[in-house]
């Protein structure tokens, strides 16, 4: 990856670098999906692939995202693991890599879902911050499709309040508590193919899609090797299984600012569904 994006990630928080993925990849990602879709018509709740919105039927299937797409379909463990993205993401971090997670997030058009501002870091703090989200565009990403909104330099500064005013994490900060300015948010669109690159610390958040085309970005979460979970690990074998490049690394702690996510939301589920409970949306 070019220096001058380099230096735009480190210094603003975020950078979108185009025709990273191949086409053959990214047709064959959407082929993929098309058919998870269709197949969502059989499914009546969110599941362990499925994250549903509230009017999916059989006759409009309506997918918000699909879980851990990496073990779906090799595809996206194939994207996942690919030269292009990980030469860009080992720019940013180095040669030792752990996955944190994947998701795929389709924001289906004519009312696919807003994202409230939220910084990812909220909801997985670790020992160092060391982490970035990759999106890749699995279609064109434009003005009105719902594009990532980002609010530049916000890595750089405080963690959010993501609770609830009665206590519990929901996930998404009330603007009218925050201390950033949402005007300056800046979209990352982009082609199918770019890659889109944010800090873990970002402020970020997406309109709802309005327009006639979806906007699918396959999202994964990369840390450093020597950067682990403050909320634990399930076993150490699963922790190690998700190493992507690399040796495997002792822990880093530094000094950065850390907000648990606890107490937990009643009924907590996605961020979607977390997300409802914020007192303040920012967007309608």
């Amino acid at each position: 990856m070019k220096k001058h994006l380099i230096d735009q990630f480190w210094n603003e928080g975020f950078v979108v670098v185009g025709s990273v993925v191949s086409k053959e990849y990214i047709d064959e990602a959407n082929r993929v999906l098309g058919g998870l879709i269709e197949a969502s018509r059989k499914v009546k709740s969110s599941d362990t692939i499925y994250d549903l919105s509230d009017h999916h039927n059989e006759q409009i299937p309506s997918v918000r995202r699909i879980k851990a797409p990496h073990l779906v379909d090799p595809i996206f463990d194939q994207i996942m693991r690919s030269d292009g993205v990980l030469n860009c993401v080992r720019a940013l971090l180095g040669p030792n890599l752990r996955m944190e997670h994947s998701k795929l997030n389709i924001k289906q058009a004519n009312g696919g879902e807003a994202v409230e501002w939220h910084q990812d870091w909220a909801f997985y703090p670790h020992s160092n911050d060391d982490i970035l989200e990759v999106g890749v565009l699995l279609e064109e990403c434009n003005e009105e499709n719902g594009p990532l909104l980002m609010i530049p330099e916000s890595h750089r500064g405080p963690i959010e309040n993501h609770h609830h005013p009665d206590g519990f994490f929901c996930g998404a900060i009330d603007l009218d508590q925050a201390t950033f300015d949402a005007e300056k948010a800046v979209p990352l669109t982009a082609k199918a193919g770019a890659i889109t690159m944010h800090h873990v610390r970002m402020v970020h958040g997406s309109r709802s899609n309005q327009s006639e085309q979806n906007r699918p970005i396959l999202l994964i979460g990369y840390c450093a090797a020597d950067a682990w979970p403050l909320r634990g690990i399930s076993t150490i074998e699963e922790f190690e299984g998700r190493m992507i490049c690399g040796e495997t690394q002792l822990p880093r702690l530094d000094k950065v600012p850390v907000r648990m996510p606890y107490p937990p939301a009643p009924d907590e589920g996605s961020i979607f569904e977390n997300q409802r409970l914020v007192a303040g949306k920012s967007f309608q």
